[in-house]
């Protein structure tokens, strides 16, 4: 008999009921149904766990984005308090470097953390505020704010269209027939055919010439995240940290290069194996965000690191390494580490190839 995890059981339970979903509101039940998602139930980025971001990687991450807050600041006129968001918090590791690396920024720095999985708060520095969703504009008091997402929009609810022999269609998900009265069916992708204002999007995303089996992601939750956080930055600026790419790219691509799933630091299977114990990542459509807005800066990981001074760091670091050596204990240790950190965090084959996307909201009006 085929097992059925909990989580999969449910799904196809309330397909049996209500008929297909979308794939979005399938990678939003296999990454976040409470108590039962892979976030809900304490997958996510550290050493211990599945996969690391850039802040797993050591303090160097911190440290950097640190200087680039205290850049923002004194730009924004070294508002009190200085309201920074982070979405997509995960475990708080971004906070606790940043407050680690002790900003000049510190006494007016107020940081909120939103993660929409509560089980993740326990890591969470005691210095910050957890929430699960986005503040609405004004909530946090006056003045500007600074919003960073770290590695979120790849993991917000994507669906999928897929050229079908018949034309465009949604891929959906239903589920098989039971084999027995003791075993349940299982997911499995269904094709809807899409209405022709939908489908003529398609087409201009991948060619009129496009072949049968091309897909293309479409992220709307992710625009919509975007336009809530410009409102909430009035006056301030959104940061976006992740991996991306564009639609058209996209659809030149197998679509299993650009959606994939993540445990115990490895590549998994196909998105509805087992939901709830991988992750389900998608790249981000640069341009399917800016039909919101287009980002003021577009540029690598390494390059936005190199603009805060990461090679000053480094040279600091091996300098403290090279005077005091292991007689210098855990700072000195830390300086001999930024060498590793920074090549990994620059790397063009991984995280340095990582946007950075950067809309300005001083001039923006609501």
């Amino acid at each position: 008999m085929v097992q059925v995890n909990e989580l999969e059981a449910a799904i196809v339970a309330h397909i049996g009921e209500h008929g297909p979903i979308g794939f979005d509101e399938y990678v939003d039940h296999a990454l976040y149904a409470p108590g039962l998602g892979f976030y809900a139930t304490g997958g996510g980025a550290g050493r211990r766990r599945d996969f690391l971001t850039s802040p797993e990687v050591g303090p160097l991450f911190g440290l950097v984005v640190a200087r680039a807050l205290d850049a923002w600041w004194d730009q924004l006129g070294q508002p009190d308090p200085y309201l920074v968001v982070e979405a997509g918090a995960g475990p708080g590791t971004l906070a606790r470097t940043i407050l680690a690396a002790d900003p000049r920024c510190a006494t007016a720095l107020r940081l909120v953390l939103v993660e929409p999985a509560e089980g993740q708060w326990a890591t969470h520095p005691a210095k910050v505020t957890s929430r699960r969703d986005l503040p609405e504009p004004g909530e946090l008091g006056a003045g500007p704010v600074v919003v960073l997402a770290n590695e979120l929009l790849d993991n917000l609810p994507f669906g999928l269209v897929e050229l079908a022999d018949g034309g465009w269609c949604e891929v959906g998900v239903g589920a098989t027939g039971a084999d027995g009265a003791d075993q349940l069916g299982r997911l499995a992708e269904v094709l809807i055919p899409l209405d022709a204002r939908r489908a003529a999007w398609c087409r201009g995303q991948a060619g009129r010439e496009g072949e049968v089996g091309t897909r293309l992601p479409v992220q709307a939750e992710a625009a919509a995240w975007l336009d809530s956080a410009l409102g909430l930055a009035a006056g301030g600026r959104v940061v976006v940290f992740d991996y991306a790419s564009t639609t058209k790219a996209m659809a030149g691509r197998p679509w299993t290069d650009w959606v994939r799933t993540y445990a115990d630091h490895a590549r998994g299977g196909h998105p509805l194996a087992d939901p709830g114990r991988c992750d389900i990542t998608v790249e981000v459509a640069i341009d399917q965000l800016a039909t919101v807005a287009t980002p003021d800066v577009d540029r690598t990981q390494a390059e936005f690191l190199r603009a805060y001074r990461l090679e000053e760091l480094v040279a600091d670091g091996v300098a403290r390494w090279r005077a005091l050596g292991s007689a210098g204990g855990l700072p000195a240790i830390a300086g001999r580490s930024r060498v590793h950190e920074a090549d990994a965090l620059t790397d063009p084959a991984g995280l340095g190839a990582f946007r950075v996307l950067e809309w300005s909201t001083q001039s923006f009006s609501w």
